[in-house]
């Protein structure tokens, strides 16, 4: 018995010693975990300005540019450079080639170029047109040297080939220069950078769990740390230049990883599955739309499905935070509004890119407006107020008639005025709008919380992990702005969200150096989107505008909203002609049937 209380006495003395040993090692790591946090806090936004700067600067670089597709001269000798695969002709500003004649429509023909040849479509104009003295009924098939007649104005289509029909090229500007200076910025240092900063973020989480630590939220950074050195190594094998706008979202994307880790750590593979998925996403994609033809098919498919997932929702969807947005499949769940996006863009740009008609834009208006009801009715008003924008911008693109786009405002308005008023449950998300303090404790409880915690991180933050804000109701989705500016800080907070801004900007910039039309309004459709929707989630968390529950694209926690948000990105990707490839290059990969003589080195500036 003696010895079995002596025993006890030094098992007990062995376990005060071990527990006084651990404390003292997790008290050296909280230490160190303290200071760790108090070096980096200076660190990050330092980090992130520099990795935004060096990602924006390439951007404004245009890049190298190929010939014209053709030429059209008038009997004055003044000739018109063919860059697009359509060309509007007319008397309006937005024409593609210009003709300030009065006996010239406003949109009076449009050139497009497919299967290796060009066509000419009449736009119902007063004059008509003429192809070799032939009246065009619908469209009429061209070739070298044909004359066209506008309205008596005549054109000659000429070839390529033919270098004496290039205009002068206008002088480099100041700005163009300074631009210039993005070709000399290596990506792959860029990237390393980014590297560096999520694995110190990564180091920065396991700190702040302290003895509750787990290896998910290091080993996902981790694993897309790879990710991203995998998907670099193969577009430089591959020939990809100019993959700043893949840097910028594989930012958000590790910014992403430790929001999750922090809010919910236990689902931060889940998130990192979907941020592979939204990569292999944008690179299906990427390669479906160098085709026209395949993407214009694809828009059917696309949009029957998009229609079957919204009827699907309506009918088993069920109920999150007030709106009818979500199937649960038992194994997974998911937004299909979310992928309705990417169905949207393309069936817009696809319906629209060769001839805006009454007949085509029928069609899209029916499509919008089938998802627009849909969301209404699931109470999704922020998803069904995006929708509704990126239908503005798509069909303002292709029409330019302000007046119509004014008139579809007006009744959007006065729809939306009636939904207000005769249903409680869309009144009811306004009732708090612009004084969220007088509810503080009720319907302003989120918004409230979210000023108040997004304040206490200062412009450094409190640390990843460190955060209280996590404890909030959608602190990781809607209102991700302000967990991102209490642990990262308002510094990095705001650059995320420059970032999103400068992806936005870009789309609009590559406009008129876009060989067709299509990629054009898809690469402004989905810029449309990621606007309206990180406008609606930034500024309705801090009640600038109402709350209406959207996610901020490649930053907040959701895989249906991630992988959206890099199938929307290559919508701009494919828009981005900074590095197209010479004529001939890009006829045999697009057409795989032509051949066509090299020698055309003049370079036009859309």
């Amino acid at each position: 018995m003696e010895i079995i209380k002596r025993l006890y006495g030094e098992v007990t003395t062995a376990l005060e010693e071990l527990d006084a040993l651990l404390s003292y090692v997790f008290g050296q790591l909280e230490r160190a975990g303290n200071i760790y946090t108090l070096v980096v806090r200076w660190v990050f936004p330092i980090l992130s300005l520099f990795i935004f700067i060096r990602c924006l600067v390439p951007l404004l670089h245009k890049g190298k540019r190929g010939g014209a597709w053709g030429y059209l001269r008038m009997e004055n000798g003044t000739t018109f450079p063919l860059v697009h695969w359509e060309n509007s002709i007319g008397r309006g500003k937005l024409s593609d080639i210009r003709i300030e004649l009065p006996v010239i429509s406003r949109n009076h023909a449009v050139l497009t170029y497919s299967n290796g040849m060009w066509k000419i479509f009449d736009l119902g104009s007063g004059g008509g047109a003429l192809v070799n003295g032939k009246k065009v009924e619908k469209s009429e098939v061209l070739g070298e040297d044909d004359e066209i007649s506008l309205a008596g104005v005549k054109l000659t289509l000429l070839p390529a080939s033919q270098d004496s029909a290039c205009p002068e090229i206008p002088q480099r500007s100041g700005f163009d220069r300074v631009a210039g200076l993005g070709r000399h910025i290596n990506t792959g240092s860029t990237l390393l950078l980014i590297m560096l900063f999520q694995l110190l973020g990564g180091l920065q989480l396991c700190f702040s769990m302290g003895d509750k630590a787990i290896a998910a939220p290091p080993a996902a950074v981790l694993v897309f740390i790879i990710v991203e050195a995998i998907y670099f190594i193969l577009s430089d094998r591959h020939g990809g230049k100019y993959l700043e706008l893949e840097m910028m979202a594989f930012f958000l994307c590790g910014l992403s990883l430790f929001i999750v880790g922090s809010a919910a750590p236990v689902t931060v593979f889940k998130q990192l599955v979907s941020i592979i998925i939204g990569i292999i996403g944008f690179s299906v994609f990427k390669g479906l739309m160098r085709n026209l033809n395949n993407a214009r098919k694809l828009r059917y498919v696309l949009a029957v499905l998009a229609i079957g997932l919204l009827v699907a929702n309506l009918i088993v969807g069920e109920y999150r935070y007030g709106a009818k947005n979500w199937i649960d499949l038992g194994f997974i769940s998911f937004q299909p509004s979310e992928f309705v996006k990417v169905a949207f863009v393309l069936a817009g740009a696809a319906t629209l890119d060769k001839l805006l008609t009454a007949k085509n834009m029928t069609k899209f208006i029916i499509f919008s407006g089938i998802c627009v009801c849909s969301l209404v009715l699931m109470r999704d008003l922020g998803t069904a107020l995006i929708f509704f924008i990126a239908f503005l911008v798509i069909a303002f693109m292709r029409s330019g008639d302000i007046k119509t786009i004014a008139i579809i405002c007006g009744g959007a308005i006065l729809g939306a005025a009636v939904a207000v008023f005769t249903m409680p449950y869309i009144a009811a998300r306004f009732a708090a709008w612009g004084r969220v303090w007088e509810y503080a404790d009720t319907s302003g409880y989120q918004q409230t919380r979210t000023m108040i915690y997004a304040a206490s991180g200062g412009l450094l933050g409190v640390g990843a992990g460190n955060g209280y804000f996590v404890g909030i109701p959608a602190a990781d989705t809607d209102l991700v702005f302000g967990l991102l500016c209490e642990e990262w800080g308002l510094i990095v907070g705001v650059t995320a969200v420059m970032i999103v801004l400068v992806i936005v900007i870009f789309a609009p910039l590559t406009v008129g150096r876009c060989r067709s039309s299509f990629y054009a309004v898809s690469a402004c459709g989905a810029a449309a989107i990621f606007l309206i929707q990180s406008a609606l989630n930034v500024f309705g968390s801090v009640d600038i505008l109402p709350l209406t529950g959207v996610t901020l694209p490649f930053v907040s926690n959701g895989g249906s909203s991630m992988i959206a948000s890099w199938c929307l990105l290559a919508f701009i990707k494919t828009a981005d002609e900074r590095r197209r490839p010479d004529l001939e290059d890009i006829i045999m990969e697009e057409l795989d049937e032509l051949t066509v003589t090299e020698g055309n080195d003049c370079e036009t500036d859309a």
